[in-house]
């Protein structure tokens, strides 16, 4: 195993026939040959602690990965030195890969919330690896396509909901994508969630005061319990109809 970088960055080997994520990430629909096939263009496998920076906005777009474990967020900086956390990547998920725009530099940065480990490819890799194997790039398609839907309700929830609304939706999402993940999502009503109430604050736009006053509101009237990082919802249709948002959309991820 080697370890390197100020972080304790490790790289380590971890055969993707192994992985046990992949149900969930781009390369599912790939046999196992195929699988054996990608993971040659794959460059590292990468583990590092949580609070390290996976890359920053305004550096060179290189890199795309497939989160194998863990919670990272993705962020832009703002000119009066505030932050907007822009979307949170669950095991699974795919990142990091973006239009060339501009001088072809990131548009957000990415920090691991958690201790993670990524799956790290190329840029340049993973477009020829489109080309061999077509099915990854529909399946990216669709993808992207889900991410963009999750991207304009929380463009709506800026812009047109309520304190209220906002951390509700926000939560909505997070308990119903990490459900998602399990055996029996349906029965599943408590998940371990490890944001604090400045992630929150920073991904809702709002002040962290604000946030405080809405989640004990939330709490007292029974809609969510959130504690030790663990949020319970007893009644997933109760806090869709806070959130003013219909929850079964996020199923559509599970069917991708």
């Amino acid at each position: 195993m080697k370890q390197f970088g100020e972080h304790g960055e490790i790289d380590r080997a971890v055969r993707c026939e192994d992985c046990g994520v992949r149900k969930l990430a781009l390369f599912q629909p790939l046999s196992q040959e195929e699988i054996s096939a990608a993971q040659s263009f794959r460059r590292a496998f990468r583990e590092l602690k949580a609070g390290s920076s996976i890359f920053r906005q305004g550096s060179p777009n290189t890199e795309v990965y497939t989160l194998h474990s863990g919670w990272v967020y993705l962020y832009q900086n703002l000119a009066d030195g505030g932050r907007q956390i822009l979307r949170f990547v669950l095991p699974g998920d795919f990142f990091g890969f973006q239009a060339d725009v501009g001088d072809g530099k990131r548009l957000h940065s990415a920090r691991a919330l958690t201790p993670v480990a990524l799956c790290v490819f190329n840029r340049s890799d993973l477009l020829a690896m489109f080309k061999e194997h077509l099915e990854l790039g529909v399946r990216l398609t669709w993808l992207t396509a889900y991410d963009e839907i999750v991207a304009y309700e929380h463009l709506a929830s800026l812009g047109r909901r309520s304190a209220e609304e906002r951390i509700a939706y926000l939560l909505l999402e997070l308990f119903n994508r990490v459900r998602l993940r399990e055996q029996d999502p349906q029965h599943v009503h408590t998940v371990r969630i490890p944001l604090t109430q400045e992630l929150i604050a920073d991904a809702c736009g709002l002040t962290q005061v604000h946030v405080n006053r809405t989640m004990k509101s939330l709490q007292g009237k029974n809609i969510l319990t959130f504690h030790s990082k663990k949020l319970h919802v007893p009644d997933p249709d109760r806090l869709a109809v806070m959130a003013n948002h219909n929850h079964n959309f996020f199923v559509l991820k599970a069917m991708l």
